[in-house]
């Protein structure tokens, strides 16, 4: 019965997490203020809040505070939970195929805490006054949530969102012990599924204060989640990881690190 009941959780999170994605490209993207309603005239109910549309914004100085503390409160619980130490925690509480699921729920709960409670501030800072420009805006929007979900299935999207680990409790089996492999946007960055959110989040024909506001905060906490992810790696995979790390960029395709000179042996990173 615990062999079921722990499969069942894995399959109602990953579709729990699965469904919050989608919400979150429509969020960003304000996507029920677009075109898309002319063939999806549901739409508008089925996102009722996006970070342009939805919530009464209120006092600006409050809802500035409010959407920085959704953030934080994202980042917070993303971060806290992907270390090491409270993973070892977790996994004495709870069965260990379950630890990752668990992650996965509580994120997607934090991301649909962030979506109700969001203040939208929808003044305009830029816009693409072109078609041309519009069109690259909406290219660099989409291509950046492909990336994202294209580098999940390049490094194991099952693993990641934790299906493989309830299915392999569930039939008895041992998963095997993760690879180091780089394929294809791991050669030319390391972090190819934060360059995706980077580029969803400041794509778009339309920047708005809420929209600046979002991209921002959340460019920040990645490049201070990266920091900590990257200890891990090393924790885990060790040497191999540290050569990637010196061969291959962190967000940046052709930005590498130069190699320590003989004249400092201190290494100055660039």
């Amino acid at each position: 019965m615990q062999r079921i009941a722990i499969l069942l959780f894995g399959l109602v999170t990953y579709a729990v997490f699965f469904g919050t994605f989608l919400y979150l490209i429509a969020f960003v993207g304000n996507l029920q203020q677009t075109a898309l309603v002319q063939w999806l005239p549901w739409l508008p109910d089925l996102v009722p809040h996006s970070i342009d549309a939805g919530r009464p914004t209120g006092p600006v100085v409050l809802a500035v505070g409010v959407n920085l503390g959704l953030i934080a409160l994202f980042g917070l619980q993303h971060s806290v939970m992907a270390r090491i130490g409270f993973k070892d925690w977790l996994q004495k509480r709870l069965p260990a195929s379950a630890e990752r699921s668990v992650y996965v729920l509580l994120a997607s709960l934090m991301l649909m805490l962030l979506f109700w409670q969001w203040r939208p501030i929808p003044e305009v800072l830029w816009s693409a006054g072109s078609g041309i420009g519009q069109v690259i805006g909406w290219i660099l929007f989409a291509g950046g949530f492909a990336m994202v979900l294209v580098a999940t299935f390049l490094i194991d999207h099952f693993d990641l969102f934790g299906l493989k680990q309830v299915w392999h409790q569930f039939v008895g089996t041992r998963p095997e012990p993760p690879r180091f492999v780089t394929p294809l946007f791991y050669r030319l960055v390391r972090h190819p599924l934060y360059l995706g959110f980077i580029l969803a989040f400041w794509g778009g024909p339309v920047m708005t204060v809420g929209g600046l506001l979002f991209a921002a905060a959340m460019t920040s906490y990645i490049l201070i989640a990266i920091q900590f992810e990257e200890k891990d790696l090393v924790h885990y995979l060790g040497s191999d990881y540290e050569d990637y790390r010196q061969r291959v960029p962190m967000l940046v395709p052709g930005l590498k690190r130069r190699p320590a000179s003989t004249a400092d042996n201190r290494g100055v990173v660039h």
